[in-house]
């Protein structure tokens, strides 16, 4: 042991704990020799049953698949919602209210409606509105939001000043449209059962962090990027959680990610059962966001 330790493949947390894969030596396991644990059958029906409900809404969904996998793992889980900009819409429409003022009202996918007010910077005719409504209404059927303000300002080469002023207020930057998403976290008192966090100022810091909105939707965020399942050891989760691992995997909308969800336990977590829960889950959840 005591070799291994000094070629860097184990460490000790501590004096009275027994020794752990060093975070290296955990990544590459994790990355190249670990097989994921296959759920029974019975398992994947009583996913399926739970995740299949009918419910009032989208979001209602999410709180169910927070409260699942913290269950079925024994750690905490963490779903966020789509960014409101995200989320492909129904119906959308601009109307002038006076003078440099334009309510736009939003009707997404699952029947949330969105008011927002916006101010030009030049008066906007009802007429040339009614142009944009239209538009736009035809672009929703193919793309969110987020995705359509270039092409709708290619497409309307004349009206491109007026246009690209609404959807700048419309559509704000990458970093807010992030931080728009909510989230959804259950299991927070599985975390007190794993004696890595036995040490209270350690549990308090990991609790702490749950708190942090900011930071938990950056974590989720790294999966989007990559469009697929991400595993992260130690200081990939943050530099104050060495201890801890997460898996973190996007669920899609019209093959889209628009959200994440994802499982935080201690570095030694089960991972092989914790990936095929959390793959299982989330290919669940995009059949049900296509639903909405």
């Amino acid at each position: 042991m005591a070799d291994l330790e000094d070629e860097g493949l184990l460490f000790q947390p501590h004096t009275s704990a027994g020794r752990l894969p060093t975070q290296e030596r955990l990544k590459f396991f994790v990355q190249h020799i670990m097989d994921k644990e296959p759920l029974s059958w019975g398992e994947q029906v009583a996913i399926e049953q739970e995740m299949l409900q009918e419910v009032d809404g989208f979001n209602e969904i999410l709180g169910k698949t927070a409260q699942l996998l913290a269950s079925l793992t024994g750690y905490a889980a963490i779903v966020s919602s789509p960014s409101e900009l995200e989320e492909h819409l129904d119906f959308v429409e601009f109307v002038r209210i006076k003078p440099h003022l334009i309510l736009v009202i939003m009707v997404s996918a699952s029947g949330t409606v969105r008011n927002q007010l916006i101010r030009t910077r030049r008066d906007i005719r009802q007429q040339t509105l009614e142009r944009f409504n239209q538009r736009m209404n035809e672009l929703l059927k193919e793309a969110s939001l987020a995705e359509i303000r270039d092409i709708i300002i290619e497409s309307m080469e004349e009206d491109r000043r007026i246009f690209d002023n609404i959807l700048s207020q419309l559509v704000p930057d990458e970093s807010q449209r992030r931080l728009s998403g909510k989230l959804y976290i259950d299991g927070k008192l599985n975390l007190l059962d794993e004696p890595e966090f036995s040490h209270i100022p350690k549990l308090k810091n990991l609790l702490e962090t749950l708190e942090e909105k900011h930071l938990l939707l950056k974590l989720l965020d790294k999966c989007l990027a990559g469009d697929e399942m991400q595993i992260l050891i130690g200081t990939e989760v943050a530099s104050n959680m060495t201890e801890c691992g997460m898996v973190v995997a996007p669920y899609e909308s019209n093959k889209h990610p628009v959200g994440s969800l994802g499982v935080l336990g201690p570095m030694r977590m089960n991972y092989p059962r914790v990936v095929s829960l959390v793959e299982y889950i989330a290919a669940i959840l995009s059949s049900r966001c296509k639903e909405m």
